[in-house]
């Protein structure tokens, strides 16, 4: 076991990722210590995180870290290491998993979401606590990227993702493209469209993508006939010249109404 009393790989970590170091040669010869080589071996970071409208102090990200130790043990490199691992982040934690190759990595990632998520739901219930799996990373500035994905993805998929639990970036990049595209442009769409709709068209087109633009779906989704729904989109139709049965004007429809679900989150975050 590598035990170094006077250091925590919670501190060491922390230091890369908010960048509190001055010498490159001086973190990679700790990492030595640590036993591992931080140019050459992988990292990959699993962040979990409360939802973004629940307060986070430091004692709620010590009961979850507590609950959490567990995970470490699926994890071969990380179980030989005595220390503290886990590094806080604004909603969570955050746990750096290292390994010789990506494929120690891709092994132990599914046991450690697994266990989490049943950790979390027996000792957390309702929680609705998201686990966010980072890129698989070398290197200083990789230690810091995989920290920030796995947090993006969970931010991410809280957006556009909400029944999912287990989120990982790969599959939430291009949300996250998404959503920087709404945050940049999304406002002066919905002036320029959505708001010439009326209440109701929002809520039918809305619940409409949300039924995977099936009518017969939707219309039971919010109680009313199928012939509303045909006569709603149609009014859109006529009201904006978008059309849901066109690829290209549909796309437009369902992006606008993504971008007024983001920035309707960004309102109440603030």
């Amino acid at each position: 076991m590598f035990n170094m009393s006077d250091s925590t790989l919670t501190s060491y970590f922390s230091n890369i990722i908010y960048h509190f170091y001055e010498s490159t040669s001086l973190m990679i010869k700790q990492g030595e210590q640590w036993g591992f080589n931080v140019q050459n071996d992988y990292f990959r970071a699993i962040s979990f995180q409360y939802p973004s409208d629940v307060v986070v102090n430091y004692d709620t990200q010590e009961k979850l870290q507590n609950l959490l130790v567990p995970v470490i043990d699926h994890i071969p490199f990380n179980r030989a290491i005595s220390s503290n691992q886990f590094v806080r982040s604004d909603k969570g934690v955050v746990l750096i998993m290292i390994g010789h190759t990506k494929e120690e990595l891709l092994d132990c990632t599914k046991a450690v979401c697994s266990t989490a998520l049943k950790l979390i739901d027996e000792q957390l219930p309702g929680s609705q606590i998201r686990i966010g799996i980072g890129t698989l990373e070398s290197g200083l500035k990789g230690i810091a990227t995989t920290y920030k994905n796995a947090i993006q993805a969970t931010d991410v998929g809280e957006k556009f993702k909400k029944e999912r639990r287990i989120l990982d970036y790969i599959g939430m990049e291009i949300y996250s493209a998404i959503n920087a595209m709404v945050i940049a442009y999304g406002d002066s769409l919905i002036r320029s469209i959505l708001l010439q709709l009326t209440e109701e068209e929002q809520t039918i087109l809305g619940k409409y993508y949300k039924c995977k633009e099936l009518v017969p779906e939707t219309a039971a989704a919010l109680g009313i006939s199928e012939e509303k729904v045909l006569h709603c989109l149609k009014q859109i139709k006529d009201r904006v010249g978008l059309d849901v049965h066109d690829t290209e004007d549909s796309f437009k429809l369902h992006f606008i109404m993504i971008a007024k679900r983001v920035l309707d989150k960004e309102k109440r975050r603030r």
